[in-house]
């Protein structure tokens, strides 16, 4: 489950996991997906603490595959490019750390060291933003975009299709369950209604007739 906490200083707000193992529950992975939106709005406040919050929800826990990296990974990169192609500096600052974090639990198990073994954010310099920059964007160097491309993406799709569709496929099916026992309750509700109005509508001409008799 995905909890946002304060501190003790009420001035902060600290993102945990707490889970039964590994595995993002539903509540936490649909908790994910709306970061990761927030990360990707145009209102830089939002994706500034939408990024402390991913930040901090990846140091909490192992990424469990490598179909879970690639999905982490090839969201954000799309945000990445997005944001690149609009010089947007104060953005791309706040993307950076997650990048990195991501990078770097996963430079094994996505084989980077083989596919990408020059990917500057593995390597602690004092030109990192920059460098990788460059390196993911440049018109002359592909090695990045065939990499997410050929590698990434399929593992991605794949995590999208175990775990991300069936779950929206579940929310749809619960929520025409409501919906259809919201319409029951309302036909249920108006009959009830009808049948009191011709109770006493029939209380009424009893009464009339036994006056008239009278």
């Amino acid at each position: 489950m995905l909890i946002f906490e304060e501190n003790g200083t009420g001035d902060q707000t600290t993102t945990t996991l707490v889970s039964h193992d590994e595995h993002w529950t539903e509540t936490s992975l649909t908790g994910l997906n709306i970061l990761l939106t927030l990360l990707a709005h145009s209102n830089v406040s939002y994706c500034g603490q939408a990024s402390v919050r991913i930040h901090s929800l990846l140091h909490s826990r192992p990424l469990n595959g490598r179909e879970e990296a690639a999905y982490l990974l090839s969201n954000v990169n799309k945000i990445f490019s997005s944001i690149s192609q609009n010089e947007d500096c104060e953005h791309f600052a706040y993307l950076l750390p997650i990048m990195k974090t991501i990078i770097d639990k996963s430079y094994e198990i996505l084989q980077m060291n083989v596919q990408i073994p020059n990917v500057p954010l593995h390597k602690a310099t004092s030109t990192a933003l920059d460098d990788f920059r460059q390196y993911s964007s440049s018109s002359n160097s592909q090695e990045w975009q065939m990499f997410i491309q050929r590698h990434i993406e399929p593992l991605a799709e794949h995590y999208r299709s175990m775990s991300i569709r069936p779950f929206h496929m579940n929310m749809k099916i619960w929520w025409n369950n409501c919906h259809e026992l919201m319409m029951i309750g309302i036909h249920k509700r108006n009959r009830q209604i009808g049948e009191e109005k011709l109770k006493f509508q029939v209380n009424l001409c009893y009464r009339r007739s036994d006056r008239t008799d009278f």
